[in-house]
Order: C-alpha cells, then sequence, then structure tokens
C-alpha cells in the first residue's frame, strides 16, 4: 500500500470513528434530556396528587368545600428540590404515606427527603429520608385513611390515632432543606440522587457505549499495528537495498579481478598481479565482515545471548581493542585515543561482544565524518559505575533520531545523498550487548558538534 493511500485510510478511519462518536453522544444527550423531562412530569403528577389528596382528607376532616386545584401547586425550587403548596394543615406520616404510595404507582423508586414547613419557627421540619429500597408495595395501611375511601368516622378516627402516635415517637428535629416565602402551608421534597431513575432506563445505552469504545480502541489499535507495519516493511525495504548494494559491490570487484588475473599475460606483470590479488583479498575481507554482521545479529535474535563473563580491566583492553581495531582498517586515515583518567579499573564482561561493541561504536564514528575522524576515549566513575565515553568530531546526530538509531535497521536520514555504506545493525548489536550485560548506554552532542557515545558499566572488585 502506498504511502498516499495509508494516509487517506488513516484520515477517513478518523474522521469516521469521530463521526460515530458524536452520533453516539448526540443520542445519549437527548436520551437524558428525555428522561429528566419525563421524570419531572412524573414527580409533579406525583406532588399534585398528594398535595391534592392532603386537601380531600381535610376538607373531609374540618367540613369545608374543595375547590377544584385548590392550594395544590408545585413549584420547582431546584433541579432536584421541589415545594407543593396545600394551604392547609399537614400531617406528616399521612404525607410520608400519600408520597410512597404515587411514587410508587409511577415507578419513581428513587431516595427522596420531604420535610413540612412549621410557621412558627419559619423552618422546614419532620424531615425523613426515604430510600429507594424502602418504599413498599401498594398496600393500603391499616392504620391511615386515604379521602377516598374512608368515611367521616373513620377519618377523625385516624386524625385521632396520628395525634396519639405522634406525641409517643421521638419528635423529628428541624432539617436543612430550604424553605418558600412564596406560600404558607407547604412541603418540600428533595432528591439528592436521581440517577437511580436514569440508570434502569439509560443501561441500554451505557451498554452499547461500552461495545462502541471496545471497538473504538480496537480500531485505534489496528491502525497503530498498519502504521507500524507499513513504517518496519519501509525500513526492510531499505535494508534490502542496501545489503543489496553492499554485497553487489565487492562481488563486482572479485569478478573484474578474477577476469584479468584469467589473462595468461597477467603473469608478465607481477606488480599489477600483485595489486588485483590485494584487491579480491580486500572484497572477500569485506563479504566475510557482512556476513559476520548478519550472523551475529541472526544469532542473537534466535537464541538468548550467553555471555561469558570475565574480569577486565578497562583501560587496558580498550587499549588492546583500539589496536586491534586500527589493525583491521587496511590504512583508513584516522586518529583514536585513549585518556586514562580512571585506574584500576575492573568491570564484569564478555570480552568477544564487549569488543565487538567498541568496534561498532569506533567504525560509526569513522564513516559518519565528513573530515579526518579524531575519536577520544575516556573513562569517567562515580561510586558503583563506570562511564566510557567515546567522543567523536562527526556529523552529529539530531536530536529526533538518538534513541531511534538503536533500532534495527534505523539510519539516519540523510536525503537523496547515500554516501555512507551499511545496514543499521551496528547499533542494535550494540544495545542488545548493553542490555545483556545490565548495562546502559546513550548519545548526546559534544563541543565538536560530533556525537557522544556513553556506555555506563557497573565497578567490579579485583
Amino acid at each position: 500500500m502506498k504511502r498516499n493511500s495509508i494516509g487517506f485510510v488513516i484520515i477517513m478511519a478518523t474522521i469516521s470513528v469521530v463521526g460515530i462518536l458524536l452520533i453516539q453522544f448526540f443520542f445519549l444527550k437527548n436520551s437524558y434530556d428525555l428522561n429528566e423531562k419525563q421524570f419531572h412530569q412524573l414527580t409533579t403528577s406525583a406532588l399534585r396528587s398528594v398535595a391534592s389528596q392532603i386537601n380531600d382528607y381535610n376538607a373531609k376532616l374540618f367540613h369545608h368545600e374543595v375547590k377544584p386545584n385548590d392550594g395544590c401547586q408545585v413549584e420547582q425550587i431546584s433541579n432536584n428540590y421541589y415545594v407543593v403548596s396545600v394551604n392547609n394543615v399537614i400531617d406528616s406520616n399521612l404525607l410520608e404515606h400519600f408520597l410512597k404510595t404515587e411514587f410508587k404507582k409511577r415507578n419513581l423508586n428513587v431516595t427522596y427527603e420531604f420535610a413540612i414547613y412549621d410557621c412558627n419557627s419559619g423552618k422546614m421540619v419532620h424531615g425523613d429520608v426515604v430510600k429507594s429500597d424502602s418504599i413498599p408495595p401498594k398496600i393500603k395501611d391499616e392504620n391511615t385513611c386515604d379521602s377516598a375511601s374512608c368515611s367521616m368516622e373513620e377519618i377523625m378516627y385516624d386524625k385521632q390515632y396520628n395525634k396519639v402516635k405522634a406525641k409517643v415517637e421521638k419528635k423529628r428535629n428541624a432539617c436543612n432543606l430550604p424553605t418558600c416565602e412564596k406560600f404558607t402551608y407547604y412541603f418540600g421534597v428533595h432528591f439528592p440522587d436521581r440517577s437511580q431513575f436514569y440508570s434502569s432506563r439509560l443501561l441500554t445505552w451505557y451498554f452499547f457505549n461500552g461495545i462502541l469504545f471496545f471497538v473504538v480502541i480496537f480500531f485505534g489499535y489496528a491502525l497503530y499495528v498498519i502504521i507500524k507495519q507499513k513504517q518496519l516493511s519501509e525500513i526492510q525495504k531499505n535494508f534490502i537495498n542496501n545489503l543489496t548494494h553492499e554485497f553487489k559491490t565487492p562481488i563486482a570487484s572479485i569478478d573484474l579481478a578474477a577476469k584479468v588475473l584469467s589473462s595468461p599475460k597477467i603473469c608478465e606483470q607481477p606488480e599489477r598481479l600483485a595489486e588485483y590479488v590485494k584487491i579480491v583479498g580486500h572484497q572477500n575481507k569485506r563479504l566475510a565482515d557482512h556476513v559476520e554482521k548478519l550472523l551475529q545479529m541472526a544469532t542473537i535474535e534466535k537464541t538468548k545471548l550467553q555471555l561469558n563473563l570475565e574480569q577486565i580491566e578497562l583501560n587496558a583492553f580498550i587499549s588492546e581493542a583500539i589496536l586491534e581495531f586500527k589493525n583491521s582498517q587496511n590504512g583508513r586515515n584516522y586518529s583514536v585515543t585513549l585518556e586514562p583518567s580512571v585506574e584500576n579499573a575492573f568491570i564484569q564482561a564478555d570480552k568477544l561482544h564487549f569488543s565487538n561493541l567498541i568496534f561498532n561504536i569506533l567504525d560509526n564514528a569513522i564513516k559518519y565524518c565528513s573530515v579526518t575522524p579524531e575519536i577520544t576515549i575516556k573513562i569517567n566513575e562515580d561510586l558503583h559505575h563506570y562511564f566510557i565515553l567515546f567522543n567523536d568530531n562527526g556529523i552529529g546526530i539530531p536530536a529526533k533520531d538518538r534513541k531511534k538509531i538503536f533500532n534495527r535497521f534505523y539510519r539516519v536520514p540523510t536525503g537523496n545523498v547515500h554516501d555512507v555504506k551499511g545496514f543499521g545493525l551496528g547499533l542494535d548489536y550494540v544495545k542488545k550487548i548493553v542490555l545483556r550485560h545490565g548495562w546502559r548506554i546513550k548519545v548526546i552532542e559534544n563541543s565538536m558538534k560530533g556525537s557522544t557515545f556513553i556506555v555506563e558499566t557497573k565497578k567490579s572488585t579485583k
């Protein structure tokens, strides 16, 4: 898939996901608003019915005529607080019975708090909290009559019974529900948590939202995998191109030298013969080095790297590694120096892999340099660690690429210029060796505008 196609897919997928989320949010908000409106309507209807029943009860009790909607006004003071005007005395036990009955009739299974306004104290009194799970089924109370089904004698008895019962019970204290100056005889009902009402009705929406959320996460992860696979595909393609070029060049050189050496007259030109033999040897070593790098990486990737740890002294070991590195460079012009600043620096390391680590860092410092390479190695220490600093005067590494250079096949982009040969495997090998030893490595910029690789090793006693 082309890069433009990947970008188009990502853009369209993002727009689709955002659109789905917006539509889902729109429907959820509409459902919430609808339930809000339904709750208000049911609550208002129930409270109006309660007020009407209290007025009917008092009318039969005090023998006065009840006018239509006399005093049955419901006022919403806040989002979850209602006051209801009755314009007559209100019995708390009767109010609680009517509230439970009317709320149960309308399936308003929510926790609420009610209280009655006391004209003498100017406060809301006789307050009580009714839990949602304590609302009983609609069963007629044997001690309380409603205004529709009781005779006058029963109402008078019920009223007298409630007065006696109120004297026996502990008097209820004043509550914190706010008052309303608009009415004189009224009661208030407060709903501390209306989510109980919404949860039962929006449960399906919550379920589908959960599924949608899972789908969005899965879709995002799928896009992430696609992008990573695309990047990996490009990196592997570049690696194959580099690998082909790196093998093709020495093979072509060896083929050319072989044709010259096959000529019968070459024996008459010993100097030319020696030159082409030298070319064959050099290109053969180049091929062997490439194969060795690939085998090293394949071995590390296929099996867990086993280290043969030995105690080594850093100054002596690095000096020997520098000498071996110089002998393998076929006369390339560069400078590598070790500045000893710590004596008797002992660590535990695998000699072979630690030597390869030093070779790879030095080789990169020489390859990525536009002038005569100058590399300085220093050793610093703290209480528990030694720090090996490889300072070079190369072209430097941009800050955004300093962590990526340790990834397999990654090479710092250089535009259309590909004058530095390689596979992007060297620093990946270095990183794996460092981690396997339990060390750390990082790269920073130095005063020479080049790079400084810092390998942090653990100290070892003699």
